[in-house]
């Protein structure tokens, strides 16, 4: 296996093409390991600096990982399903199996958020901050907003886990009739404190989702605000042909 010097595209780039391409079919499994920068020297027969540089073009792209001390490893590519609005799944499980509570504070509600609630500025929310994860990897970040006019007094407000989730009391603890999602979609680079909790590698980005749910008299009752890792995502929707 080698280059083509006669190529226009750069060594370090058909390099890369090379390991891409086996990782993407499955010659490289999830959690592998590369081969040290002398052994692809070798199989390339390229410098240690094309070496280098094509593994650094990988890890911009989110495909491996570079643990020092340790080496480079394919980045475990195990996409959760988010079908619809509301679920998920996986060939093997059927959610994020941890939602960890960060914190349940009232805050001034976001510009954001006082349009979908359809709030007066400077009213305020009840925000509930989550930390998803799967099998211990974070997965992504939610902040579901309430109006303080629903949640004061409720379970909404405490630290305690609800039985359910949100939309469960929602519904059979306060006796609002769930009508509808509205999701909005937005595809960004991570902020630095996304990435760090997130766990995510140079070069991957995030999809935000946000979220307004209303009762079947179209009144807004939240807004979710999801991060999720991109890498770690395939969002799935069903819409009706007719």
């Amino acid at each position: 296996m080698g280059v083509d010097r006669g190529s226009d595209r750069p060594v370090y780039k058909q390099v890369a093409d090379g390991l891409r391409a086996a990782v993407r079919g499955g010659e490289l499994a999830d959690g592998a390991v590369l081969a040290s920068e002398t052994e692809l020297m070798a199989r390339y027969g390229v410098s240690r600096n094309s070496v280098r540089n094509a593994v650094a073009l990988l890890r911009v792209e989110g495909l491996v990982v570079t643990e020092h001390g340790r080496g480079t490893f394919v980045r475990a590519q195990r996409p959760l399903r988010r079908l619809s609005s509301s679920r998920y799944s996986k060939a093997e499980e059927d959610a994020p199996d941890d939602q960890q509570l960060l914190g349940v504070e009232v805050v001034d509600a976001p510009q954001d958020v006082v349009d979908r609630l359809g709030l007066e500025v400077g009213e305020r929310v009840v925000v509930r901050r989550s930390l998803l994860s799967l099998e211990a990897e974070p997965v992504g970040l939610a902040d579901s907003y309430l109006p303080l006019g629903i949640a004061e007094g409720t379970a909404l407000e405490g630290f305690e886990k609800i039985e359910g989730g949100v939309h469960a009391l929602l519904e059979h603890g306060l006796g609002y009739e769930l009508g509808r999602f509205v999701e909005e979609l937005t595809f960004r680079m991570p902020t630095p404190e996304e990435a760090r909790v997130l766990r995510m590698g140079a070069g991957v980005p995030v999809v935000r989702v946000l979220r307004t749910l209303f009762d079947t008299a179209g009144r807004a009752l939240e807004v979710s605000d999801c991060v999720l890792a991109g890498d770690r995502h395939v969002l799935v929707y069903e819409v009706p042909a007719s």
